[in-house]
């Protein structure tokens, strides 16, 4: 079909599939036609690319949230990479990563439950799920996350917090920048007035800055929670909600199907530090996080 276009129209219709024309054979563009950007994140550089001088085919990209402690400098992940020609970046950018994600860029990405949710309900055709991470302390595809206040605040549910500090991770986070606003949603509350948003960088931080009084509440995940005993004498838990969608590795359709077979392998197999935030994978399924991508939709458009 690209063959019976004029010069002119093939070149457009190429552009606008996001292809590129590479010695008479077409190859997917990485980010519109450039590579992902130095810029972008941190280039893993125990990495070696595996493949033969003499190959030509373009690198492969993989780009990661780095909030999620995927460490791709470490086995199993190092000779995966190496062997397939993959480059992974790193970076806490969510809204770079949104773009590419966008645009078709990146061949894989690990990226957080509630931004995999926001590309299914923009339709996007890129991606699909391959592995979702799960608690590591019930081995479910989907955690639990608590709405948590100092001690001794007054508060004893979200209905008291109205027109208080709230800290929450980025944007794109599904266990404290969504949830919140879901509940407050269902109340037929104003999600964007009814609080006042902060952003508090990491985990535990976030429920440190309760304590310091610098946020008033926060949401932190259940596992995060567990992992520092004293939370529980300087924090108390005010609401919850039981089906945030852990991290999602997805892969674009365009990938080799051997290569996304490898890579589930690998995943699949992969065991995690106790340290890190997630458990161990499972595969994808769309019932793990139907139901938040269904909450999601009714979050004003601009949330």
């Amino acid at each position: 079909m690209l063959n019976d276009l004029n010069p002119t129209s093939r070149r457009e219709l190429i552009r606008r599939a996001g292809l590129l024309t590479i010695g008479g054979t077409l190859f997917p563009t990485l980010a519109a036609a450039k590579p992902i950007p130095q810029s972008v994140g941190t280039h893993d550089q125990s990495q070696q690319d595996g493949r033969q001088s003499g190959e030509s085919r373009p690198a492969l990209h993989f780009i990661l949230d780095k909030n999620l402690e995927l460490p791709t400098e470490k086995q199993p992940w190092i000779d995966l990479l190496k062997a397939a020609g993959i480059k992974a970046y790193a970076t806490t950018d969510l809204v770079k990563i949104d773009q590419l994600l966008a645009d078709g860029g990146p061949d894989i990405a690990y990226m957080p439950g509630g931004d995999f949710c926001k590309l299914l309900l923009k339709g996007n055709p890129h991606y699909q799920g391959l592995v979702i991470a799960t608690s590591k302390f019930t081995s479910e595809p989907y955690q639990l996350t608590l709405l948590v206040v100092r001690k001794d605040d007054p508060a004893n549910s979200i209905d008291d917090l109205a027109g208080s500090t709230y800290g929450y991770m980025n944007k794109s986070c599904s266990s404290s920048y969504f949830p919140p606003a879901m509940m407050l949603n269902h109340q037929g509350k104003d999600v964007e007035q009814f609080l006042k948003w902060v952003e508090v960088a990491g985990w535990q931080n976030r429920v440190d800055a309760v304590v310091a009084k610098k946020i008033r509440s926060t949401m932190i995940l259940d596992d995060v929670w567990k992992m520092t005993p004293s939370n529980e004498q300087t924090c108390k838990i005010i609401g919850q909600m039981d089906y945030c969608p852990p991290a999602i590795l997805a892969v674009n359709k365009r990938l080799d199907p051997g290569l996304v077979n490898k890579l589930s392998e690998v995943a699949l197999g992969y065991m995690p530090s106790w340290q890190t935030v997630y458990g161990s994978f499972r595969p994808f399924n769309f019932a793990d996080v139907q139901r938040f991508t269904h909450n999601l939709s009714e979050l004003p458009a601009d949330f």
